[in-house]
């Protein structure tokens, strides 16, 4: 399962946060961001992490999910745009598209034209992986101190 391996890092990156707060007890909640691009099956990364998560300051912890939707920027003529719904579609409907994105997501902007230039050299700004956003950590009573990653 691919998100058990995404899983793992997020868990290593949240027991670094908590081993490095004073007075840490427990983790209370994870926040995540996810591309929309990403293809993740949310609810299996969830499950992955509380999996995961037994026996360590996260088991329990509340997880939460954000989604990020795609961003792409013009290498050419420097205009940013978010994609049409259409044009997400297109990108994660296409079940060649979106399994070569799944795999490499540098590949995504081979299938990306700029709507101001028509140029094709275009990045993606946002919109592919997951990222660790914050972490919530128990350090005493009645205490809560958030960790901005």
């Amino acid at each position: 399962m691919h998100e058990m391996s995404i899983a793992l890092g997020i868990l290593a990156a949240v027991e670094d946060a908590f081993r490095s707060t004073p007075g840490a007890k427990r983790v209370t909640r994870i926040r995540l961001r996810v591309g929309v691009l990403s293809l993740i099956d949310v609810e299996a990364l969830r499950f992955a992490l509380r999996v995961a998560s037994r026996g360590t300051p996260a088991e329990d912890a509340e997880i939460e999910v954000e989604m990020a939707e795609p961003r792409f920027r013009c290498r050419v003529c420097g205009y940013e745009w978010k994609p049409s719904r259409e044009e997400t579609e297109r990108l994660t409907g296409n079940p060649e598209i979106s399994t070569l994105v799944h795999i490499d997501p540098d590949v995504l902007p081979r299938f990306l034209q700029c709507p101001r230039c028509g140029a094709r050299d275009v990045e993606v700004v946002q919109g592919t992986g997951v990222m660790l956003h914050s972490v919530d950590i128990e350090t005493g009573e009645d205490e809560e101190r958030g960790v901005q990653l």
